[in-house]
Formats: structure tokens, sequence, C-alpha cells
């Protein structure tokens, strides 16, 4: 799993550990990083090992990153090799590249290992890589399931990516790397229909199941706590958000769009998360303008959402599943989102999931003064829905169902993953 400790994918790297912890496996996390350069110090990797330390895991490792120097050199040979290469290609081979870790090394020298479990297609050849030495040194291959999060393809950072390495890279170029990755794996895993559809057109030959998210174990335990919560008069509609291209982008219609057409607003949203950073980066003017709205990260979402009259969870684009929308299941709260943030989820979902879909800017600022004003209060049905589909207990219940994994257990024994 690559190193990000906080955002949608954290949620799901957390759960699958839990997952696999339940069904009595060892399990052992690799962080490998997309981008190496980030990690080169070595408080840099102290700092991410203890945002994701996996208290169910036997043990949690940092793939050798290269020397800062290291670092450039290999970016700038892939730039210059940039016909040949997407971003998917880079970071790929970057992350294969790495050193092992000592204590992983001697795991696998003692362990035999019977799933590698990976999140996000460019962490497919190094798995490939560890799939072949623990098959030599047992005798059987483990099993590579791939769980894909989003289609990276259509991903509009990918996509920034790559052409920073080939300004002619097209769409296409982005699709192949993601199939030749894909291919890689024994089960491809998706967390929404739309996406599954998707990856079945493109690899009509492997194995795919839908596995719908999660959050993660700690933040589901700590959302429960805020059901049917009474919410203070001075409670604010909250947005938490990273920093990737779709939230930037709804973040600016919320301000620049949504705001100005109810100014009242402005003292009643608060924006969490680094997605402060990235409006500075793209609108400077903007962020300047609104900068109170923003009062930086915070610890656990729950620090935000406590007291929260509502959660806003809009977006205008993007593919995978809306970790926000799950938190606003979990909690109880009333959510005002647009019709992207419910993409992928079945009819039946649908027709039940208490949340406002406006894709009009007026329709939206409306919807946020009745959220302040009281309008709405917590929703049964919304925690009704969560623990039914989204929540732990459900996931776990899918994978172990999906990889037999209860069955396996009994027959094989613990096996480090």
């Amino acid at each position: 799993m690559p190193p990000w400790p906080r955002g949608g994918s954290a949620n799901l790297f957390e759960a699958s550990v839990a997952a696999y912890s339940a069904s009595g496996r060892d399990v052992y996390a690799l962080l490998a990083p997309d981008n190496p350069a980030n990690v080169t110090c070595e408080a840099d990797r102290r700092f991410m090992l203890g945002q994701m330390s996996f208290s169910t895991a036997i043990g949690v490792g940092f793939l050798v990153p290269p020397s800062a120097y290291r670092a450039r050199l290999q970016r700038k040979v892939h730039r210059l090799l940039g016909r040949r290469r997407t971003a998917i290609d880079f970071w790929a081979a970057s992350v294969a590249a790495r050193q092992l870790p000592a204590e992983l090394e001697m795991l696998l020298r003692e362990r035999p290992v019977e799933i590698i479990h990976i999140h996000h297609c460019w962490n497919l050849r190094l798995a490939a890589r560890l799939a072949a030495e623990a098959g030599r040194r047992w005798g059987k291959r483990p099993k590579l399931v791939c769980e894909t999060h989003d289609v990276q393809s259509a991903n509009k950072d990918v996509i920034a990516g790559s052409l920073w390495l080939n300004p002619k890279t097209d769409v296409s170029a982005l699709i192949a790397s993601e199939i030749r990755l894909c291919q890689l794996a024994d089960l491809l895993l998706h967390i929404n229909a739309r996406d599954e559809q998707v990856f079945r057109e493109r690899l009509p030959a492997l194995r795919h199941a839908l596995v719908e998210p999660t959050i993660s174990p700690s933040t589901e335990a700590a959302l429960s706590t805020l059901r049917r919560q009474t919410a203070p008069p001075e409670g604010k509609l909250v947005y938490i958000a990273t920093d990737n291209y779709w939230n930037v982008e709804t973040t600016v219609w919320i301000l620049e769009s949504v705001i100005p057409l109810a100014p009242r607003l402005r003292d009643h949203i608060r924006i969490y998360g680094q997605i402060g950073e990235g409006v500075r980066r793209i609108r400077p003017d903007l962020f300047n303008a609104n900068e109170t709205l923003f009062p930086g990260s915070v610890g656990a979402v729950t620090e935000a959402y406590s007291g929260a009259k509502g959660i806003l969870v809009p977006a205008l684009g993007g593919s995978g599943s809306s970790i926000k929308l799950l938190e606003g299941l979990c909690s109880g709260l009333p959510m005002l989102g647009t019709s992207a943030v419910v993409r992928g989820l079945s009819p039946y979902q649908l027709a039940r999931i208490p949340v406002r879909i406006h894709d009009d800017a007026a329709a939206f600022a409306q919807a946020a003064l009745e959220i302040v004003d009281g309008a709405f209060g917590p929703s049964a049905e919304g925690t009704e829905i969560f623990d039914r589909h989204f929540s732990n207990t459900a996931y776990k219940a899918r994978l172990s169902a999906i990889l037999e994994l209860d069955r396996a257990s009994r027959e094989t024994g613990i096996a480090a993953v």
C-alpha cells in the first residue's frame, strides 16, 4: 500500500489489515512510496510509520527508498523516456525496484505466504516480484489480490503526472499501462459497480469481484458515538478533503459558485484537511479571500464532525467511492452532496441513503441554509444502511466469502500476508 496516512484510501488500508487478521492470518503491511523522494529522510519515514501503525499487524515496514540524489536522477531518466512511459509506469517501476526491509526478507524466508493484497495497481509489479520469491522458496505462489480503489487511467492527478513525463500522453496510453499491470493479478476487487464494469470490459479474462468500501475501524468506532447527537446552535457544515484534483475543483465551486449565493454560509462552513493547500496553489486569490474557512487538518475526522450541524459531501467528478459519504452515513449527521458523490451505488442504496443531492449551485446553497437552520436532523436510516452495507463487519464478510478465508484458514493454518 502507498504510505498515505490520510484520505479515502487509508480507510481501506486499515480495514483490509483488520479483515485478514480477523480471519486468523498473520499480516505484514508493506508501505510502498509512489514517490520515494518524499520519504528519503528517516524522520519522514518515522512519521509515516507512526501514522500507519496497524495495531493488528505483526509488522509494518517501509520499502528502502533511494537517496534524494538517486530519486531525482530516476525522475529525470523516466522523463527522458516519456514517449514510452506514463505516471502509472513510473510509479510501478520505482516501487518494484526498491530494496525490501530486512524484517520482511527474513519473514519471507521463514513463513509461507498465502495472499498478497495490493492496494492500487502500481504496486502490482512489486507484488509479482514478492510472489515469485515466495513461490521459489515454498513451492507455491501466493494469490495476488488487487483492490483497485478507482480507475487510475481516468484519475486527473495521474493524467497530470503523465503529462509531466510526456506532454503528448493520451488516455489510451494510461489505459494500456493500467491493463498491463492489472493483468498480473489473480483477482481484482472493485469498490463500486461502475468501476467494476469498466475493468470487466477491459480485462474480461480476469476474475473480478465487487467489495463495497468501508471506513477504517477506528473511525467507525469514533463516528458511531456521534449518532443522534444534538448539534449546538453554533455547529458548522463540515467538508473534509485531501489535496487532489476533484477535491480542489469541488472546493473552488463551493467558494466561487455556492457561497456568493448565500453569504450567510460563510459563517457556517468549515473546510478541513490538506485541501486548503491545494486551493492556495491553484487559486491563491480565492484562498486568501476565504482563509477563515480553512482551519487546517485534524488528527481524526471526529474532531471536525463532533458538534457539526451537517456534512458536505459534494463531488464534481472522479471514480471510486466517496469515503466522506460513508463517514456521514456512519455518524447519522445530515448530508448534502452532488450527484457524483453517489456514483456506483445500487438503486436500492440510492433510494434509501438520506443525502440531499443538488448539482445546481443555487439549490445547493438553499439546502445548506436549511441544514444550518435546523430543518434536517440526524438520520437513523443512514446509520442502518451503513451498518448493513458499509461497516467493517460487512466488508470482512464480503472479503471472507470471496477469498474463502474461513475455509482456507482451517486447511492451511496461519500465513503471512
